[in-house]
């Protein structure tokens, strides 16, 4: 029933394994959550035979990501609650169709950030609006024309500001929800390209004004697309990908700590340049 996560799912395995301060413990915590995990799962796709087909396999897919994940039982539970309540899945299933690889994306972001949020200790009551938030992020990219969104060349200026409105866009699709929780992942939604140092989008949020779940996700977002194929180029290894995190955390456009809480569950460390 659950798909391969591919290259996100073995970077996770590999995360359990890091020693480390908090290793024995999240590793005894998998173990213990896994099949628990796996049977909420079950339970929750036993209650989709009413959706149309293409849903039901977005659910299906999205409980897949949260299983193989490092998230535990209840962040689980009340992840694919939230995405219910907020009848999101039709909207991830239109991603799906609209750019399967934006949807993949959203899948490995989630599946990054919760082993950044685990390694921060961010409190476990906000792990599941952290997991929608970054399974959310991308969702006004369904407004962007696909033939832009996989152009195999640089963008010019004014398609560049035609994909950064998704983010305002994306905001703006979920906005109405009353969902508890929400504001977090609008939080997330319309934040995620603002950067430390004031030079994001679309606001020009700098420091304290981007909340420490936002940077996470940003982090995360990062991270999966440069280890992602594009269009415009391959795949980055894992090694590298960091080393340019590293980069912009010491350039101060994104968070050091939690840069830094990545490459350490990874098992990762810059590479000299």
């Amino acid at each position: 029933m659950f798909n391969d996560m591919s290259s996100a799912g073995q970077l996770s395995h590999h995360a359990s394994g890091q020693a480390g301060p908090d290793a024995e413990s999240s590793s005894a915590d998998h173990t213990e959550t896994r099949d628990g995990k796996r049977r909420v799962a079950l339970e929750a796709a036993s209650t989709l035979s009413d959706m149309a087909f293409a849903e039901r396999r977005t659910a299906l897919l999205v409980l897949s990501g949260l299983v193989r994940s490092e998230c535990d039982v209840r962040t689980l539970k009340a992840a694919f609650n939230e995405l219910m309540a907020a009848k999101a899945i039709p909207l991830l299933t239109a991603l799906r169709h609209h750019c399967p690889c934006t949807f993949r994306h959203a899948l490995r972001t989630m599946t990054f950030v919760i082993i950044i949020a685990r390694r921060l200790g961010i409190e476990r009551q906000e792990h599941a609006s952290i997991c929608v938030g970054a399974l959310l992020h991308d969702v006004g990219k369904l407004s962007i024309p696909v033939s832009l969104l996989r152009l195999a060349r640089k963008l010019k200026p004014a398609e560049m500001e035609k994909i950064r409105q998704h983010a305002e866009i994306g905001y703006e699709a979920i906005s109405d929800r009353r969902v508890f929780g929400w504001n977090a992942v609008l939080d997330i939604v319309r934040h995620h390209h603002e950067r430390l140092d004031g030079t994001g989008y679309p606001l020009g949020l700098s420091g304290n004004q981007i909340s420490l779940r936002t940077r996470c996700v940003s982090v995360a977002d990062v991270f999966s697309a440069l280890t992602e194929n594009r269009p415009y180029r391959a795949a980055m290894s894992a090694e590298t990908a960091f080393r340019i995190l590293s980069d912009a955390a010491e350039a101060g456009t994104l968070d050091h700590e939690v840069v830094g809480a990545l490459g350490a569950a990874l098992g990762l460390a810059a590479v000299p340049s």
